[in-house]
């Protein structure tokens, strides 16, 4: 079950989540290649929470900065 769902995974984040990845600073893993599994995570879990607010809030103004905060919070969060 593991294998089918890390494949799902992986294969979703080839198939949108490359368009606009999102990656955390991370000093001490510079020399990386590729993104890890928890980057890919953080991508979708960051591109599902903008899809589900992006017709609740304004596209403009503090709120728009606010929500976008709080969206990078809620997708590190796992």
């Amino acid at each position: 079950m593991a294998l089918v769902l890390y494949s799902l995974i992986v294969a979703r984040f080839h198939r949108k989540g490359r368009r606009r990845p999102q990656f955390p600073d991370r000093p001490w893993y510079r020399q990386r290649g590729g993104p890890s599994f928890a980057d890919m995570l953080t991508t979708l879990r960051r591109q599902s929470f903008e899809e589900k607010l992006r017709d609740l809030f304004p596209r403009t103004g503090r709120l728009k900065k606010a929500t976008a905060q709080i969206t990078q919070i809620l997708s590190m969060a796992g």
